[in-house]
């Protein structure tokens, strides 16, 4: 008798605990941040710099006015929100001038079908491993944007594999931070 009775408490256990965990996936999938939107999108953002642990450099900041101040809310796309376009933003490689060298963003812009990068985002884990991963917005005909939240990014399976497959429509590489000035007398290349 004193068996089932602790069977039965330990099913009641497993049982409860599986409502627990039940209860708070639904608690996140509920609480699931909708991203806002914007008027276009841009690589030189604050909150996208932020996540790839970059800042602007302040004599860039006049050229970037328009966008360094951008305060978004990441998610996923609102209801109605139609993307045809993808900007992709990582850091990119060492540029040289004048003034030295430069720390840079790359902004790659994508077009293609986004059925299956949509679908991968909306099966993201909130886990990210390894540094910070792209920083992705998504366009609609319009050029209004959303960010995406950078787990969505990179602890989505098939996301890396569904950006892979999309069409590169142009790459730039903006200049963000000054890494090293080239000193008095010498020449940069």
């Amino acid at each position: 008798m004193a068996r089932a009775g602790r069977v039965a408490g330990a099913v009641a256990l497993v049982l409860a605990l599986a409502g627990c965990a039940d209860a708070a996936r639904a608690g996140q999938d509920a609480g699931a941040a909708t991203a806002e939107v914007h008027a276009g999108a841009s690589c030189l953002a604050a909150p996208v710099l932020d996540v790839l642990g970059l800042s602007l450099d302040p004599s860039l900041a006049p050229s970037a006015a328009a966008t360094s101040g951008v305060e978004t809310a990441r998610g996923a796309p609102p209801e109605g929100f139609v993307p045809d376009t993808v900007l992709v933003c990582e850091r990119g490689a060492t540029l040289k001038d004048s003034a030295g060298e430069w720390r840079s963003v790359r902004a790659t812009r994508l077009e293609g079908d986004l059925t299956p990068l949509l679908a991968g985002v909306d099966h993201a884990s909130t886990v990210c491993t390894g540094g910070p991963g792209p920083q992705v917005w998504l366009l609609d005909a319009l050029e209004d944007a959303v960010l995406l939240e950078p787990w969505a990014v990179c602890g989505a399976e098939g996301v890396a594999a569904a950006l892979d497959d999309l069409d590169v429509v142009a790459v730039t590489e903006h200049p963000v931070a000054l890494v090293a000035d080239p000193g008095p007398g010498s020449v940069a290349g």
